[in-house]
């Protein structure tokens, strides 16, 4: 489903950090992929690949193939791209364009110029499936974050993209919106949903993730099953520079 070859990147003005060296990477329809690794070693800009905010909106360097379904991603346009690709970003703020939360929800589905019958339709059956009719009809300041990034994802689910794309989603979570993220990621799961997520907290997804890809200095260095990454000794984990895979 998407294929990067022989993909290296360079940030315009940049220095090494986040930079992408030689990245060949396949990933597959319905495949839960969590990419893992220290700050600056190129997470996020690899997601940034993937949904094509590079090279349309951050300058650089690219080199090499990324593809979706066959695709190259530097051919479409941003607005074709994101009826395939959904994203939900670190901070949910950041991608808000309403101030309640029901026209938040709605908002990719009229992007895409739906009927309203079908519009209302899908709010409700997102707004059912993630189970938050408690947020519905309000103040999207007046939320916490973890009900802000209920509303980021429940926004992105309803224009019903193949793909999503999650750039640290848990990093201003407690406990609790942390589950509550986990329930949203096992449902496009359970939908055969394709997630890529860029993550420094893995606990949380090791019932979910199939594959994990670590990452060090712009390259892929290693690959794990999240069962074969539970076989790793705490140190070894630490080594490496990851959290732990259990709050245990």
């Amino acid at each position: 489903m998407i294929q990067l070859e022989n993909v290296t990147f360079t940030y315009k003005g940049s220095e090494e950090k986040g930079n992408l060296k030689n990245i060949n990477l396949s990933i597959r329809q319905g495949e839960v992929l969590l990419l893992c690794g220290e700050s600056g070693c190129g997470k996020t800009t690899l997601t940034r690949l993937i949904n094509g905010l590079i090279p349309w909106y951050y300058e650089g360097e690219l080199n090499g193939i990324v593809k979706v379904h066959g695709k190259e991603i530097k051919g479409q346009p941003l607005h074709i791209l994101s009826r395939k690709i959904g994203s939900v970003f670190q901070n949910p703020r950041s991608q808000f364009f309403n101030v309640d939360t029901t026209s938040e929800i709605a908002f990719s589905c009229e992007n895409q110029g739906l009927p309203e019958s079908e519009i209302r339709e899908r709010i409700n059956q997102t707004v059912s499936l993630f189970q938050i009719e408690n947020l519905v009809d309000r103040n999207i300041f007046h939320l916490s974050g973890g009900e802000k990034q209920k509303i980021a994802c429940a926004s992105v689910s309803a224009g019903e993209p193949e793909i999503f794309i999650l750039d640290e989603p848990s990093s201003n979570l407690d406990v609790a919106a942390i589950e509550d993220l986990k329930h949203i990621i096992s449902c496009w799961k359970s939908a055969g949903k394709t997630v890529i997520i860029a993550e420094h907290r893995l606990y949380y997804l090791m019932g979910l993730a199939d594959r994990m890809i670590y990452m060090q200095n712009g390259e892929i260095r290693r690959e794990w099953t999240t069962v074969d990454f539970l076989r790793l000794s705490q140190r070894e984990v630490e080594n490496l520079g990851l959290r732990p895979a259990s709050l245990k």
